[in-house]
């Protein structure tokens, strides 16, 4: 047989093995439970892009949740009736105004980004359930990306909740700081009564904002965990 026969009849074979070698790629995995979304291997995924987004938003969250908490601390020392030191802790106040102010940012970049990344997931879904060949799998297919996207939307409209009662509770906070920039003593800080108990129901409400959020954030990492990270 000559040589180059021989080389004809390995082309199939190495066409085989080239295919072999992809398939991995091309395979999904389940990460169990009802409606658990399917997440492909590779290297970088547009489902993990989401997860990192969302895990992102999260970390932003609870440390807003912190943060606006402290500033809150800081503000009810300062008004409070036997209040010493009142420029030490307005010092601190401002400080925290500022950790408040950049957890605003960062969460607003988050949420920028997991809409970004769950756009683009859905979109290459879409774009991927015309090429089925089965109904069956089609549908089924269909049926998580609609569930991932409900999930998506959810916490999306958890952070839009948040950042719409953060602007006017961090509005408020500058201008209390504003205030005792110029009047840091307790008399006139006296004068300020009529206005603390509608900020503290602005907090209040934030505070539960933020806690929807976390719950929602959570509902979705729960559904990429793998049957034995799952609580």
């Amino acid at each position: 047989m000559s040589e180059q026969r021989v080389a004809m009849r390995l082309k199939p074979t190495a066409r085989w093995f080239a295919l072999l070698a992809i398939l991995p790629c091309l395979a999904c995995r389940s990460l169990g439970g009802s409606g658990a979304f399917l997440i492909f291997g590779g290297s970088r995924t547009p489902q993990e892009d989401l997860v990192e987004s969302v895990r992102a938003a999260e970390a932003e969250t609870s440390a807003a949740q912190e943060d606006f908490g402290a500033a809150l601390h800081l503000f009810q020392r300062l008004t409070a009736p036997q209040a010493v030191e009142l420029d030490e802790l307005n010092d601190h106040f401002d400080d925290a105004i500022r950790e408040c102010q950049r957890r605003a940012e960062n969460l607003e970049e988050c949420l920028e980004d997991v809409r970004a990344e769950a756009d683009s997931l859905l979109q290459g879904w879409t774009e991927e359930l015309q090429h089925f060949s089965g109904e069956a799998m089609r549908k089924k297919s269909e049926a998580m990306m609609l569930d991932t996207q409900g999930h998506a939307q959810r916490v999306i409209a958890a952070l839009e909740g948040v950042q719409a009662r953060m602007a006017p509770v961090l509005l408020e906070l500058q201008d209390y700081a504003l205030f005792f920039h110029h009047n840091l003593n307790a008399r006139a800080i006296s004068t300020l009564e009529d206005t603390y108990r509608g900020f503290d129901a602005e907090f209040t409400a934030l505070d539960s904002d933020l806690e929807q959020a976390r719950a929602e954030i959570a509902s979705f990492l729960a559904t990429f965990q793998a049957p034995s990270q799952a609580p």
